[in-house]
């Protein structure tokens, strides 16, 4: 009798645990079978999909629809090559494009009929992106063969308008990487400006700069002797000039690495590490969804040379480009930066907008004085060391990096920046991967994406 009753509840147990796992996958499957049907490992399911919604520039250029159930992109080959790390290419390998991120929305799903539902009960949408894609497809040109991004976005509505990613290649002429011997399609399927990061260089020396002021008292009228080459604790830290008495506005303008050596040493450890955290530094950051590859900052082994070279943007320092364009948003914006966004619409039926994006402040990254006195050192920079024939008419204020990376590779090539006119709130970054002083490299991509800019404003 004993042995019945033990047998009747371990079944009622079994059947307790069957009854509440069934509820549970009910549960889940009306609250989330979307989401498993538009995963991007499903992707091949809505290339059968007669009615897909469309991806759209700002301009309403048709960047992919669906036609006869496959996917269509846009009709110029060259904007089809710029805009392949934000449209993607129906694979899942783009991980970070709006056809893999977005999927559900873009093709719909119910849970009655799945992704076939009749055109009466069809959620598609369409996306409408911030991006202008005349305007990346010159900038994704004027790389010619280099690697690298190209991003640009409103500091104050947090529109990007720009954004390309290199190596990239033709939706309808895809690589075969197999074959791809000497390197020319490495990194193809990263969208650089989201998920890379990078040795910084001096375009680094602006944070370094912000701290400075922030903790430094009179550092604005203190004076300091770079001799081109400087011994910290036994170890060299060298400069490309010999600049002699120099103050930090200048030793910005001249790039001076032994002002801003001296700098960070005069801070220390914690007061830089704490500093430059504030920044956003080592730690997610989330655009439009996507968390950020991480900007590194750490000095937790540093000796004082690599404390000094950490404040020249070189030692363990690492950027991602999209957090270098929000730091850049910042300083332009008083010392709070605002959330790029790539999305800028989403519409149903007959363009009736569901979603409609605003301008949404990120924290702040330092006292808005500040920022506005990093600014000023910036535009001196700009005005005095670039000279303003690069931007003409835009009041950019700048700062060019060259970082060093070893190995016997060229350095990175950086230069990021915004315009204090605010008629034309726009701030930009732009990295050329291995190729020498950013200000040679970088320089011109940035002068030609900001051009093209200039002329729809």
């Amino acid at each position: 009798m004993k042995n019945t009753r033990n047998r009747s509840l371990f079944i009622y147990f079994i059947l307790f645990g069957f009854i509440a796992g069934l509820v549970y996958f009910i549960y889940e499957f009306i609250v989330d079978a979307h989401y498993w049907a538009m995963q991007p490992i499903n992707r091949h399911l809505s290339e059968g999909v007669s009615d897909g919604g469309k991806i759209l520039d700002r301009n309403g250029v048709v960047l992919s629809e669906t036609k006869d159930g496959k996917r269509k992109y846009a009709d110029d080959a060259d904007v089809r090559r710029a805009m392949l790390h934000v449209v993607g290419d129906g694979c899942v390998l783009i991980p970070t494009s709006v056809q893999s991120r977005y999927t559900q929305e873009l093709f719909g799903y119910n849970i009655v009929t799945g992704l076939g539902a009749p055109k009466t009960l069809n959620t598609n949408k369409d996306i409408e992106l911030t991006l202008e894609s005349k305007i990346c497809s010159t900038v994704c040109k004027a790389f010619k063969k280099e690697k690298g991004t190209a991003i640009a976005y409103n500091y104050v509505t947090g529109e990007i308008i720009c954004m390309v990613s290199l190596p990239t290649y033709d939706v309808y002429n895809k690589p075969d990487l197999s074959k791809d011997s000497n390197g020319e399609y490495e990194g193809v399927y990263i969208n650089r400006a989201l998920s890379s990061s990078f040795v910084p260089g001096s375009i680094f020396k602006v944070i370094t700069a912000a701290v400075a002021l922030d903790c430094i008292k009179d550092v604005e009228s203190k004076t300091y002797k770079c001799e081109r080459l400087k011994i910290y604790d036994g170890e060299k830290v060298t400069c490309m000039s010999s600049h002699g008495k120099i103050g930090i506005q200048m030793g910005l303008c001249k790039s001076c690495d032994i002002v801003f050596g001296d700098i960070a040493v005069d801070l220390g450890r914690d007061v830089m590490q704490r500093g430059v955290e504030k920044f956003g530094f080592n730690k997610p950051i989330n655009v439009d969804g996507i968390t950020l590859a991480e900007s590194k900052y750490d000095l937790t082994d540093a000796s004082e040379a690599d404390l000094a070279w950490s404040g020249i943007g070189q030692y363990k320092d690492l950027v991602n480009p999209m957090h270098m364009l929000m730091i850049m948003g910042a300083f332009a914006n008083g010392g709070i930066p605002i959330q790029p966004h790539v999305v800028g619409k989403m519409l149903m039926g007959d363009n009736i907008p569901v979603f409609i994006s605003s301008a949404l402040p990120y924290s702040r990254m330092t006292d808005g004085k500040i920022a506005d006195k990093v600014k000023s050192m910036m535009r001196y920079t700009m005005k005095n060391q670039y000279g303003d024939s690069m931007f003409p008419g835009m009041k950019i204020c700048a700062k060019t990096g060259t970082g060093e990376v070893g190995n016997g590779e060229k350095p990175q090539g950086w230069m990021v920046g915004f315009s204090e006119d605010k008629n034309f709130p726009v701030a930009f970054v732009v990295i050329v991967e291995n190729s020498g002083f950013g200000i040679k490299t970088a320089g011109p991509i940035a002068s030609i994406m900001m051009k093209e800019i200039r002329k729809s404003y």
